[in-house]
């Protein structure tokens, strides 16, 4: 008897584990889809000359979602708010970016001030900087 109830804990455990994870996966993809807010920033990458050289642009970000919802707009690392949106489900802005490396956009929930979606500007150059000096010589 002892043998055939280790059976019946060696089945019925994985499927409980399985169970219990089908149940968290569906709730998670049912949050996405609740949230489904597509942000996209354009140009997508900003190309300076020279590396560490501030790279300027004008960007447009926009978001859309499903549904009306409000959002506030921040810049990664920086608690100020860009600009918010009340009951809105497509926005557009443009805004003069001005940066020598790469800025992510952050949209958040007016409510909770939870991020719901990301984008990013990307920084890059056409030659890296050289140590070397160059002299010239005339003669």
């Amino acid at each position: 008897m002892y043998f055939n109830l280790g059976k019946g804990i060696a089945i019925v455990l994985p499927t409980l584990l399985y169970c219990l994870l089908i149940s968290k996966q569906l709730s998670a993809s049912e949050l996405t889809v609740a949230e489904d807010v597509v942000f996209t920033a354009l140009p997508e990458q900003c190309v300076t000359l020279r590396q560490g050289r501030s790279c300027f642009a004008t960007v447009e970000l926009q978001w859309q979602s499903p549904s009306k919802q409000s959002f506030c707009l921040y810049q990664e690392g920086d608690e100020k708010q860009l600009g918010c949106w009340k009951n809105s489900n497509n926005v557009q802005i443009k805004i003069n970016f001005e940066s020598n490396k790469s800025v992510k956009y952050q949209l958040r929930k007016t409510i909770n001030n939870k991020v719901v979606a990301e984008t990013q500007v990307e920084v890059s150059w056409q030659h890296k900087n050289t140590a070397r000096k160059r002299r010239w010589r005339l003669f």
